[in-house]
C-alpha cells in the first residue's frame, strides 16, 4: 500500500512538471499559425522604456521571480534539504535560472501569438459594424490618424486600433479566465483547446501547491509537539485550514481579496522575507563560512561575481525595489480595478483604509517571526536548539515523493580531498571562538554535538 501511494505521488509530480510543456507546445504550434499572430508578438517585442521609471513595474518582476523560482517561500530549502552533501548545487541553480528563462519566454510567445489573433479579430469586428463596411483597414488607419481623441469622443466613435486593442489585454486572473478563453472560443475545435488549457492551469496550480505545502510540512515537522501526531493528520488538518482560508477567493469579492493578497503579501512580503533571509547568510552566518560550505559541496569556490551579487548587488536592488516602492505606495493611495456597471467597464478606485490595514498586517503576519526569533536568541531570551545539526543531518521524511529521493542518494560517499564538514571533515576556517552569541556553523555542530569520523560521513533516516 505504501509503495503503490507513492508511485501514484510520484506520478503526480511528474504529470503536473511535463503536462504543461505539452500543452504550451500544443498551442505554440497552433498560435504561430493564426492571422494575427505577428502583431501580437511586435507588441511583446516592442520595449517601452517610459515604464521602467515606474516602482511598481520592477516590484511586479522581482514578484514574478519569486514566483517562478519558488524564492523567499520555503520551498527551495525544503526539497535542497534532500539533497546529498555533495550535490552540486551550483549546477543546479544555473540549470533552473537557463530552465526558468526559457521557460518564460516560450509561454509569453505563446500568449502574445494569441491575444495578437484575438486583438486582430476584435478589429476586424470592429470595422465591420462602421456605416461602409467596405472600408479598407489601411484607410482607415490613414483617416483615424487626423481626427484628435476630443473630436472622436463627440462624435462617439469607436476606435478600432490595434495597439489600443493589445494594450487593453488583461492581466492576472482576467488575463487567463477571460482574454485568453475569449481568444480559444475563436479557435476551430474550441472545446478541445479550452479543456487541454484548464487542465494546463489546474496541473500548475497543483505543482505550485506541492512545493508551498512542503516547504510549510518541513517546519511543522521539525517542532517537537508535532512529531509526536501522525503525518497524515497533520497534513489534512493543514491542507483543510488552508481551503477555509482560501473560499474567501471564490466569494463574490473574491477577485478583490485576491488583488488585495497578490498586490501586498504576494509582493511586499516576498522581498522583504527575501532581503532577510540574503541578510541572515551572508552577513549574519557570514559570506566565508557561506562559501567554504559551497566549497565542501563542489569542490570549487564561488567566485568574484557570486560574493558580488550576494554581499551588494541582490541587496541592493532589493532595498532600492522596496524602498521606492514603498514610498511611492504612500505617496500615491494604491488602487485596484472596481466593476463599473454603469459603465460596464473596470476603473481604478482607492483601497479603502480598513483594506490597508488588513493588507498592513498581512505583511507583518508574513514578516515579523523572524526579526522576533533573531532578537530572542541574540539576547538569549530563547536558547539556540543544539539539536538543531539533527534537522542536516537526519532527514526527515516529509512526503512520500521524497522517499525514493532519500533512499537513492544515501551510499557511501568517497573520500575527497575538499571533505569538509558535509563530509564528515574539518572546514578550513581558523576562527576558534566558540561564543554562544554566534550562529552555528557546521564546524561548531559537528565537532561539538557529533562524533563523526574524519572522513567517513553517512546519511541517517529516521522516521518518526
Amino acid at each position: 500500500m505504501v509503495q503503490c501511494t507513492r508511485l501514484i505521488v510520484q506520478m503526480v509530480v511528474y504529470f503536473t512538471s511535463l503536462f504543461p510543456y505539452l500543452v504550451l507546445t500544443i498551442f505554440f504550434i497552433r498560435g504561430i499559425t493564426l492571422r494575427g499572430a505577428s502583431a501580437g508578438l511586435v507588441h511583446m517585442y516592442t520595449p517601452k522604456v517610459e515604464k521602467l521609471l515606474e516602482p511598481t513595474v520592477w516590484l511586479d518582476a522581482a514578484t514574478q521571480v519569486f514566483y517562478s523560482f519558488g524564492l523567499a517561500f520555503g520551498s527551495l530549502i525544503a526539497f535542497g534539504s534532500y539533497n546529498t552533501p555533495k550535490n552540486n548545487c551550483v549546477r543546479d541553480v544555473i540549470l533552473v535560472s537557463v530552465c526558468n528563462a526559457i521557460t518564460a519566454i516560450y509561454a509569453s510567445v505563446v500568449i502574445f501569438s494569441i491575444l495578437g489573433f484575438k486583438a486582430t479579430a476584435n478589429v476586424d469586428r470592429c470595422i465591420e459594424l462602421l456605416p461602409d463596411r467596405h472600408v479598407d483597414r489601411s484607410v482607415y488607419d490613414k483617416v483615424m490618424t487626423t481626427i484628435s481623441p476630443n473630436m472622436s469622443e463627440a462624435w462617439n466613435l469607436e476606435e478600432c486600433s490595434l495597439s489600443q486593442q493589445l494594450d487593453n489585454a488583461a492581466e492576472g486572473t482576467g488575463l487567463a479566465f477571460i482574454v485568453f478563453t475569449q481568444a480559444i472560443v475563436q479557435l476551430p475545435g474550441a472545446p478541445f483547446w479550452a479543456v487541454i488549457f484548464f487542465m494546463m492551469l489546474l496541473s500548475l496550480g497543483l505543482g505550485s501547491q506541492i512545493g508551498m505545502l512542503e516547504g510549510m510540512f518541513c517546519t511543522i515537522f521539525d517542532i517537537d509537539i508535532f512529531k509526536r501526531i501522525r503525518k497524515p493528520y497533520v497534513t489534512g488538518v493543514v491542507c483543510a485550514i488552508c481551503f477555509v482560508i482560501g473560499l474567501i477567493f471564490s466569494t463574490g469579492a473574491g477577485e478583490y481579496w485576491l488583488k488585495l493578497f497578490d498586490s501586498f503579501a504576494g509582493t511586499i512580503g516576498l522581498v522583504v522575507i527575501a532581503l532577510l533571509e540574503m541578510i541572515a547568510v551572508i552577513y549574519i552566518y557570514g559570506h566565508e563560512k557561506f562559501t567554504e560550505d559551497i566549497y565542501q559541496m563542489t569542490g570549487h569556490r564561488p567566485g568574484l561575481y557570486w560574493q558580488a551579487t550576494w554581499r551588494f548587488i541582490g541587496p541592493g536592488i532589493m532595498i532600492c525595489i522596496l524602498t521606492s516602492s514603498i514610498f511611492f505606495m504612500i505617496m500615491d493611495n494604491p488602487t485596484y480595478k472596481a466593476w463599473n456597471a454603469d459603465k460596464g467597464l473596470p476603473e481604478d478606485a482607492n483601497f479603502p483604509g480598513w483594506v490597508m490595514a488588513i493588507a498592513l498586517a498581512m505583511i507583518i503576519a508574513g514578516v515579523l517571526p523572524m526579526p522576533i526569533v533573531f532578537l530572542l536568541r541574540r539576547f538569549q531570551i530563547l536558547k539556540v536548539d543544539l539539536d538543531i545539526h539533527q534537522g542536516s543531518i537526519r532527514r526527515n521524511e516529509t512526503t512520500a515523493s521524497t522517499k525514493e529521493m532519500i533512499d537513492e542518494d544515501d551510499n557511501d560517499y568517497d573520500d575527497d580531498d575538499y571533505s569538509g564538514p558535509a563530509m564528515g571533515g574539518r572546514v578550513n576556517d581558523t576562527d576558534t571562538d566558540d561564543d554562544d552569541d554566534q550562529p552555528p556553523t557546521m564546524r561548531h555542530l559537528m565537532q561539538n554535538h557529533l562524533s563523526v569520523p574524519k572522513n567517513k560521513f553517512r546519511m541517517k533516516i529516521v522516521d518518526y
